[in-house]
């Protein structure tokens, strides 16, 4: 920004140098042409920033957040992505309660982490990971793997912290 300023303010005072010096003669004579000329210039230096402002203009709707249709960063894309996340954190917090409720835990010692299998339009449990801490570390953690494989059709590993 700073050189383009520089620029301007250089291509001004040459254009007021050139017209100063230029002879006016009778009835405008080159004068005219010339500060025609000048102008132009000035115009064209005030206007370089443009294409390269329009190309950023132009690149703002992905940045955004995918303003074009049919793009992989469309609006529907992003909202089936973010349903799909809610819905698996949703699916994790209710498995948590579950098992907690089943097994008489405290639900703030009990956590389920899981991995997903994607498939074209379905989501299923890959693996479960049952994390133990605080009073629920001292649970048969075979019993709760035993019954979370039996419900999600999973494997399912325990993990104490």
């Amino acid at each position: 920004m700073k050189s383009y300023l520089i620029s301007l303010l250089g291509a001004a005072l040459l254009a007021a140098a050139i017209g100063i010096l230029t002879p006016e003669g009778t009835s405008g004579g080159i004068g005219k042409h010339v500060r025609l000329i000048t102008s132009l210039v000035i115009l064209c230096v005030i206007a370089l920033p443009l294409p390269r402002a329009l190309a950023r203009l132009r690149e703002l709707p992905s940045e955004i957040g995918g303003w074009e249709s049919g793009g992989e960063t469309s609006f529907e894309a992003r909202s089936h992505d973010a349903l799909d996340e809610a819905s698996r954190a949703y699916f994790a917090q209710s498995l948590t309660a579950h098992l907690a409720e089943k097994f008489s835990l405290n639900q703030t010692d009990l956590t389920c982490a899981i991995r997903w299998e994607q498939n074209d339009e379905e989501s299923k449990p890959l693996n479960v990971t049952l994390i133990l801490s605080g009073g629920a570390r001292w649970r048969d953690p075979h019993e709760l793997e035993q019954y979370v494989s039996d419900l999600l059709g999973c494997p399912c590993d325990t993990a104490i912290a």
